[in-house]
């Protein structure tokens, strides 16, 4: 049973968000003059900045936590 309510779920909220989403592509031209001013290289450049310091605190984190239990804390 649990498993058919995380599949449904899960369904449920993959619906939600195409119905929610699909207005959004209709459009067409509506976001045009926005989307060709944004210079999506620093865009994307950004993104794995931040991805890369998500990732370096939670290499951080898990090193701390093997270590003060090495040691017994």
């Amino acid at each position: 049973m649990k498993n058919l309510w995380a599949k449904t779920t899960a369904f449920l909220a993959a619906l939600s968000l195409s119905l929610l989403t699909a207005p959004a592509f209709a459009g067409g031209g509506t976001y045009d003059s926005i989307t060709t001013a944004v210079d999506w290289s620093e865009v994307s450049t950004a993104l794995v900045a931040i991805g890369a310091l998500i990732a370096a605190v939670l290499v951080v984190k898990r090193g701390a936590r093997m270590i003060l239990s090495m040691i017994g804390r």
